[in-house]
């Protein structure tokens, strides 16, 4: 049993699907009105009659389960799936179990028969491969970033998991894209909140009741990462309404214990695993079998999502995240010179340090082998004699400009008496690792 690796609403996504084992008996509640076939052997009633015994059941809610079968009976009696085929009828459960239930993983999917006399070509499954890791950086400023598409099964996905996070050791801060994962399983998220948190003493994230087996099943942080732990480093994960199941799941255990701070849109609200159930002539009914049990909140995200800490549109989260998060390595180190260029840089291009044309023009002129000239409102910058292109100066503070597209060099003008605001008499080029250079004024 797993969680859905996208949302149920898209199951034309869905990966495998795990089958159930034991059809139960039909209950008294079925009615049984004549129907058209859907097929040469199965009926629509069987096949709805059939669903409605698994749902009463199997879903995790045992009242809202047997109110479902009696709704599909009625459906059924008032012939709402006559002339139905198997990819329709599959269509029909789907928009009816959620509607009625409200709940988001319910749904069925009609895969196409396979000519009997086909052969089936196994496919090779590589060693390796991405399991949904997208993309692992080191942001400016020493900002450990990783965009997560999904949570595979631990058993494929553990070794990329534990490759992508020593990858990202030594950041001062880290970033979890959340914003197109649509979850997956509960051990791999298990896996990685455990990166998260002290190993020397293990941490209950979540747990997973199971309806059928009537089993909780308790997700712990493992104890054996040792040094590769990051647990005093600040965390933040990107969300948006695309965010389902597991990966809220991994969003909802690090809100709850004040281990990340969350950036964007509300999640989409689905925190009941499912199991997969063959009703037969090619369609799989999906029924949410278990709930998550949150050990701090005793509930989950069901219905509701997750809701943010700080709140913007998804597009936006990435960058409101990492000012954020350049904002908490300065102020744990404020010596930070990565993180305060890296925020300089970030804060002059989504808020600009705006001056006159006249205040521009003082900054024009050659300074050795350094020219500034003012063109169409704005600082250009070239070396003489260097055959280079002129290129645009950004206003990072009183008299400090970067160069466009340069994070690692900046230019501060100094002036003959700083205190009256005097002439500018030369230019001080500082790099970010330490060292600088003065340009006299010609």
């Amino acid at each position: 049993m797993k969680y859905p690796i996208v949302p149920a609403l898209l199951l034309s996504c869905v990966g495998a699907i795990v089958p159930a084992a034991g059809a139960a008996t039909q209950p008294a509640v079925v009615a049984e009105p004549a129907g058209p076939r859907s097929s040469d052997e199965i009926s629509v009633e069987d096949l709805v009659r059939r669903a409605a015994t698994l749902i009463a059941d199997n879903y995790v809610f045992p009242d809202t389960g047997r109110q479902t079968a009696v709704m599909l009976s009625m459906n059924l009696g008032r012939g709402e799936y006559n002339g139905l085929d198997a990819q329709q009828l599959a269509q029909a459960l789907s928009r009816d179990l959620r509607e009625f239930t409200e709940d988001g993983h319910f749904g069925a999917q009609w895969q196409p028969p396979r000519p009997a006399d086909a052969e089936i070509e196994m496919i090779p499954q590589r060693p390796s491969g991405t399991y949904g890791f997208e993309k692992i950086e080191r942001l400016d400023g020493n900002i450990g970033y990783l965009d997560l598409r999904g949570f595979h099964r631990a058993a494929q996905a553990a070794e990329t998991l534990h490759a992508a996070m020593r990858l990202l050791q030594g950041s001062d801060a880290l970033i979890f894209d959340m914003r197109r994962n649509g979850g997956g399983d509960p051990e791999t998220v298990r896996l990685l909140c455990s990166y998260l948190f002290d190993p020397t003493e293990t941490v209950h994230l979540n747990s997973l009741y199971f309806r059928p087996a009537d089993r909780t099943t308790e997700f712990w942080t493992t104890a054996e990462l040792e040094s590769e732990a990051m647990p005093d480093t600040p965390v933040f994960v990107l969300t948006s309404g695309y965010t389902f199941s597991g990966a809220e799941e991994f969003t909802y255990n690090l809100q709850t214990r004040g281990r990340a701070t969350i950036v964007g849109e509300t999640t989409g609200g689905g925190a009941h695993p499912v199991d997969g159930f063959d009703l037969g002539d090619g369609i799989v009914l999906r029924i949410p079998v278990g709930r998550a049990i949150n050990p701090i909140t005793k509930t989950n995200w069901e219905g509701t999502g997750v809701s943010p800490d700080v709140a913007c549109p998804a597009d936006d989260a990435l960058d409101v995240a990492m000012e954020l998060a350049l904002e908490a390595v300065l102020d744990a180190n404020p010596d930070s010179a990565s993180a305060a260029w890296a925020l300089d840089a970030m804060r002059a291009r989504s808020n600009p340090f705006t001056l006159s044309d006249d205040q521009l023009d003082e900054y024009a002129g050659e300074y050795g082998d350094r020219e500034i000239r003012l063109e169409n409102g704005r600082l250009e910058y070239r070396r003489i004699g260097a055959n280079a292109n002129w290129r645009p100066l950004i206003a990072v503070g009183a008299d400090a400009f970067m160069i466009e597209g340069v994070q690692d060099f900046r230019m501060e003008f100094e002036r003959a008496d700083e205190n009256a605001g005097g002439s500018i008499v030369g230019i001080r080029g500082v790099y970010r690792d330490g060292p600088s250079d003065y340009s006299e004024r010609d």
